[in-house]
């Protein structure tokens, strides 16, 4: 945790009792006078930056999922909004989570100016290592006041209690398409009041009954989407809700079934409202052949060097597919997806369990060379320690 620190104002009287908490003045022992002397209080604040998240549902019976989900990520300086998808939308929460609670610590001991004892060396040293300690227990003690802010909010929303009270979902709702534009208006909504403070931390989560319909173009603009889904998605359907969801602009897309577990699913939306504290511990490029989505002998031998890092608990490993630029955008898509697929089977086949991968196709996007060399013919794997939270 980084730390933003504000100079507070100088106060004669605090000063004045800081020297004397310290000990013995120097002055008059053989070195320069004020030795004693500490800067202004600091003001510690953990260094959270805003995020959104954003979930669609049509259906009562994701209530408990959801509220799971948003408890499992809540963070400070998040909006959390919650819609039901209809005509018009109902909004179930829109809420903002507490900033970080500051803690203000003494300042710190001023720097002798030269000419000092050894003795009013070391008894300087003593000082700065306590004031040292002050300031990780301060900051220990502003993230744990944070986090209990948080857990206060978080139970005065009642969403698992307003999610179960939604009627019937309304029908045809609860296609890509329909909960798609429902949280594009929210998001448009957002920025008119919040601004762009969000950056790429926006994440939509939509609960989906279908995985139909078409997205208009730039309508989910820079957005990290995970749709969830209430069966287990076929290769087919699910390229082509991610071919939808990344020609509409989201930065990223991910489609999962029942398979994904609560924590996976949580690791996920961490990451992506974390953006810069997502690691990437092992990027492992894999070529195939033009057209083609079987796995080639030296992809088999860089794959099998990741199986340590993936049988590690608490990882998730995210499957990206590309393909390079000839042929329809749409084939492209499938292809990708494909190419993402087979490595995902080649992993479970192996003893990697199914829920620990996602699968992510991205037809000709991220272009590594030149549109058209095998080089962007590519699966990347990057495997991410969703355990340690963010």
């Amino acid at each position: 945790m980084r730390e933003v620190i504000h100079r507070a104002g100088r106060i004669g009287g605090a000063v004045s009792v800081a020297a004397m908490l310290a000990g013995c003045s120097l002055a008059g022992a053989g070195g320069p006078a004020g030795g004693t002397r500490t800067d202004p209080p600091v003001r510690l604040t953990q260094d959270v930056a805003p995020s959104a998240l954003l979930a669609v549902t049509n259906d009562p019976a994701s209530g408990p999922a959801l509220a799971g989900l948003v408890a499992a990520t809540a963070r400070p300086s998040e909006d959390i909004t919650i819609l039901q998808a209809g005509t018009p939308p109902r909004t179930i929460v829109s809420s903002d989570s507490p900033a970080p609670r500051p803690v203000v610590i003494p300042g710190r001991p001023a720097t002798p100016g030269g000419g000092e004892t050894s003795y009013q060396s070391a008894l300087y040293a003593k000082r700065l290592k306590r004031w040292h300690e002050e300031a990780a227990a301060g900051r220990r003690a502003g993230a744990t006041q944070t986090r209990q802010a948080v857990s206060a909010w978080l139970r005065g929303l009642g969403i698992q209690a307003k999610l179960g009270q939604l009627g019937d979902p309304p029908a045809g709702q609860g296609t890509l398409a329909a909960e798609s534009a429902v949280a594009a208006s929210a998001l448009a909504g957002l920025e008119e009041t919040a601004g762009d403070g969000f950056g790429s931390r926006r994440v939509i989560v939509l609960y989906c009954d279908e995985l139909t319909g078409t997205l208009p173009a730039g309508e989910l603009t820079g957005d990290e989407v995970i749709v969830i889904t209430p069966f287990l998605p076929a290769a087919a359907p699910a390229s082509a809700a991610q071919a939808e969801l990344l020609g509409a602009g989201a930065a990223q897309a991910a489609v999962l079934g029942p398979e994904a577990t609560a924590g996976q699913l949580a690791g996920l939306v961490s990451a992506d409202l974390s953006q810069n504290a997502r690691p990437e511990s092992i990027s492992a490029p894999v070529l195939f052949a033009n057209g083609s989505a079987s796995l080639r002998p030296g992809a088999v031998r860089e794959l099998t060097q990741l199986f340590a890092r993936l049988r590690e608990a608490g990882v998730t490993a995210v499957i990206n597919g590309y393909a390079s630029t000839p042929g329809p955008a749409g084939a492209n898509y499938a292809l990708s997806y494909r190419r993402a697929a087979n490595v995902a089977s080649f992993f479970e086949a192996r003893g990697i369990p199914g829920s620990a991968l996602v699968i992510v196709g991205h037809g000709a996007s991220d272009l590594i060379a030149p549109g058209t060399s095998g080089l962007n013919r590519r699966v990347t794997v990057v495997i991410e320690e969703l355990a340690r939270g963010a």
